[in-house]
């Protein structure tokens, strides 16, 4: 008779990506996962027919609860100022991708410097709408758009590994007026577009 599966596949990724938030990619196999759920390693083989394929899941809910968070914080800080005002929509969307990598060290590092993720552009559902953003805010070309939006990711990406090693130190304030600068400064290079607002 084939064994009854008495613990729910959800269940074993939630407790396999809780090992992964509080103890990092390494702490990740079938005993820690089995420890954090009170069980034998068991349940999890007979969800999963290896740890890479519970991994390959990890780094799905992973994708899913980033793109959350930054979804919510380019949501949430809409702002009706400027073109270089205050805070735009495509600003907050590098400011929820460095607090996500502060707030979550590990889950970050999953995704992008761990290997998590071999493609990064690949997972982002959000990227028609960042572009989108980017066109109606701004006046540029669908073109320009994903080039600035590419050189901008460059210097997220900067900020975000050193809010996930504790290597930065600004406030929420310094930090949108950093990604002010930089897009600024791409601004200029690609050309000063028209203030759609």
């Amino acid at each position: 008779m084939p064994a009854i599966k008495k613990v729910p596949k959800e269940a074993i990724i939630d407790a396999a990506v809780d090992v992964l938030r509080e103890d990092g990619a390494a702490a990740i196999n079938a005993r820690s996962v089995a420890r954090k759920l009170g069980c034998s390693t068991q349940p999890i083989y007979l969800s999963f027919q290896n740890m890479a394929e519970l991994k390959a899941a990890v780094t799905r809910r992973a994708i899913a609860l980033h793109t959350q968070y930054v979804k919510e914080s380019l949501r949430s800080r809409d702002d009706s100022s400027s073109c270089y005002g205050q805070h735009s929509r495509y600003s907050s969307y590098g400011f929820g991708f460095v607090k996500f990598a502060a707030q979550e060290k590990h889950l970050f590092r999953w995704l992008y410097l761990d290997g998590g993720q071999t493609d990064p552009y690949q997972y982002d559902v959000l990227l028609p709408e960042i572009i989108s953003v980017i066109m109606d805010e701004y006046g540029y070309s669908e073109e320009i758009a994903q080039k600035l939006h590419r050189d901008m990711t460059y210097y997220s990406y900067g900020l975000a590994i050193l809010a996930s090693t504790d290597h930065l130190d600004l406030t929420d304030e310094e930090l949108l007026a950093a990604f002010r600068r930089e897009f600024t400064a791409l601004a200029a290079y690609y050309g000063v577009s028209q203030c759609q607002r």
